[in-house]
């Protein structure tokens, strides 16, 4: 009959909705679509639908199983992922499934349904479920999905709970008395099951953003060091140059002098770099400022560096260098030249130290618990920036804030700092 092969259309509806954001392989729709229509048809063209021919003890069927296993390599076939992960997601699909599956039965034997009834309720709660599954896929998992289960042993322990729930519910179902009671243990089972394979997705997905946030941490900080390097030789170059150009003014002559002028200009950069009081602040102001120059973006910046000595030199960059970037590479987006302007604040004020950074940015971006969510498709590495520097806030117990209104786009980080600032 049409309703109990509804049961592998339920699955794969629920698998293609966990797996929607993972990256596909080439020509998706050709392959989805005509497998896709052959794996939810195959039941009905296998004689006897898919019990009879895999009748096992008179009470077990290998039919389910069957579908489950194609189910998984539907989508394996369709999305790019390992073997672990598609058993993690049949797993946690099946668990959903059988979920909606006792609720169905619970109600038709509750409330004495009649089949037409009955079937259309667990239409019904298949709907509510795909809702569920989707707020639940927006609310807490986020951005790219591809999450590698290393520990062969979690997803060893998502399949065989799986294989028992299965194994458990067919021997009740067929040799024992179907009640409400067993109904409602079953379904309670899966809830937890379920609640564990969850948790066993984000701490894995955890695991994994802050292993990429450390290696981009060590990234910055080899970038800092180098960063510090050049600006050095910068300084020296420029020291060497104002002696030569004193040299040459002893010279008469037009164009020596207007050589002169010209290379006095160049030089200018050495002036031009703020003095925080703190000489980590100020490397991160002057590379900032080079990048910010070349995409004629204008920075204007009061900046109290001496006041962020308690942070660590690579957090400091990581932190600073990351706003900075986030704000010109906005501005830079900017058409009118004239309103590339990037605002830098920071300085302490009683006994907290606050940063406020401001920068033109025309079109409102997506917040997601409070950040900005990145706009390139690549997810893998961006869109780590933000995450990182709301991380540094935390370690130092700090909060960072965003926020958009009329066109620009504006950062706030607060510090708590040990010792109050106390007024002269």
């Amino acid at each position: 009959m049409w309703f109990i092969n509804f049961f592998h259309i339920q699955i794969l509806m629920i698998e293609l909705l966990f797996c929607a954001r993972l990256q596909r392989r080439k020509l998706f729709w050709l392959r989805l679509l005509p497998f896709a229509a052959l794996y939810c048809a195959l039941p009905v063209l296998i004689p006897g639908g898919f019990f009879s021919p895999f009748f096992a003890w008179n009470w077990f069927t290998f039919g389910f199983l069957f579908m489950f296993v194609l189910s998984g390599l539907l989508i394996g076939f369709c999305f790019r992922m390992n073997v672990r992960q598609v058993v993690f997601y049949c797993c946690v699909a099946h668990t959903i499934q059988h979920m909606i599956h006792c609720l169905y039965r619970m109600s038709e034997m509750v409330f004495s349904l009649p089949f037409a009834a009955a079937q259309t309720l667990q239409l019904l709660y298949m709907a509510i479920g795909c809702v569920l599954v989707w707020r639940l896929l927006r609310e807490r998992f986020r951005g790219s999905e591809t999450v590698d289960f290393e520990n062969g042993y979690l997803v060893w322990f998502a399949s065989v709970s799986t294989l028992i729930i299965y194994v458990i519910s067919f021997w009740a179902s067929s040799m024992e008395k179907e009640t409400v009671g067993l109904l409602f243990f079953d379904c309670f089972t899966c809830s937890l099951l379920l609640i564990i394979l969850l948790d066993i997705f984000r701490i894995r997905k955890a695991e994994r953003e802050q292993l990429i946030m450390e290696r981009l941490l060590r990234q910055e900080q080899e970038q800092h060091e180098l960063s510090r390097a050049t600006v050095d030789v910068i300084n020296r170059k420029c020291h060497d140059l104002r002696h030569q150009i004193a040299a040459l003014r002893h010279m008469s002559s037009e164009e020596q002098e207007k050589s002169i002028g010209e290379l006095e200009n160049a030089v200018l950069i050495y002036d031009s770099f703020p003095k925080s009081g703190n000489e980590d602040v100020d490397i991160i102001l002057a590379e900032k400022s080079l990048l910010a120059e070349e995409n004629h973006i204008a920075i204007r910046s009061v900046v109290d560096g001496g006041r962020l000595s308690f942070m660590k030199v690579e957090d400091l960059y990581s932190l600073l260098g990351n706003a900075l970037d986030n704000a010109i590479e906005a501005a830079a987006q900017e058409q009118e030249e004239a309103r590339r302007i990037i605002t830098l604040y920071a300085a302490a004020k009683e006994n907290l130290f606050t940063i406020h950074i401001e920068n033109p940015c025309a079109k409102e971006p997506l917040f997601m618990d409070g950040l900005p969510v990145t706009s390139k498709l690549d997810t893998d590495y961006h869109g780590y920036g933000m995450r990182s520097m709301r991380y540094l806030c935390e370690k130092y117990h700090g909060a960072l804030t965003c926020g958009w209104e009329d066109g620009i786009f504006t950062l706030d980080i607060l510090f708590p700092l040990q010792e109050p600032l106390t007024s002269k």
